[in-house]
């Protein structure tokens, strides 16, 4: 009985060993790749403003966007043009957020309709957009509702942007 349980001992050791390997690991799972510069608009508010890669393309809309309201309108009233910036967001390693491409962006909504709302900040930037988005679209066109919205239709892909502004987005206590 006894050289039964010396022969045992070892074959139970080995028995533990082969469970104890058998369960799964307690490290934590791989991580994931990274998403491509772009794909994920959770994080894009981290990063920072760098200067643009050369060569620094022209403009999107020229001075006589139709758009611009006139105390708006920088470029109009003799404002010097800012230093090319471009945002870079920090998980893509210095890479730059491309440039919209206007006759893409129109494609994709085409039959769409947009709606943008904020304060004076933001129309100027969705101002910007819209002279940008002219410029694939020369037919566009100015419609105002009652009230805030004012529009702009681009006939070509059937696309309305509107714009309601508004004082404030944020309810403050």
């Amino acid at each position: 009985m006894r050289s039964l349980r010396l022969r045992l001992v070892p074959l139970l050791a080995i028995a533990a060993v082969l469970c104890l390997l058998s369960l799964p690991s307690r490290r934590s799972p791989p991580p994931e790749p990274p998403l491509p510069c772009g794909a994920a608009p959770s994080d894009a508010t981290a990063g920072r403003w760098v200067p643009t890669p050369e060569p620094v393309p022209a403009p999107l809309y020229t001075v006589s966007c139709p758009f611009h309201r006139g105390s708006y309108n920088c470029l109009r009233n003799g404002r010097p043009p800012l230093a090319p910036l471009s945002w870079a967001p920090a998980r893509c390693g210095g890479a730059v957020v491309l440039r919209i491409d206007p006759a893409a962006f129109l494609a994709a909504a085409r039959g769409r309709r947009v709606g943008l709302v904020g304060d004076s900040l933001s129309e100027n930037l969705a101002v910007a957009l819209l002279c940008a988005l002219r410029s694939a679209d020369p037919d566009a066109r100015r419609w105002k509702r009652r009230g805030a919205w004012r529009g702009w239709y681009f006939p070509r892909d059937d696309v309305t942007v509107a714009f309601h502004r508004t004082v404030l987005l944020a309810k403050y206590t």
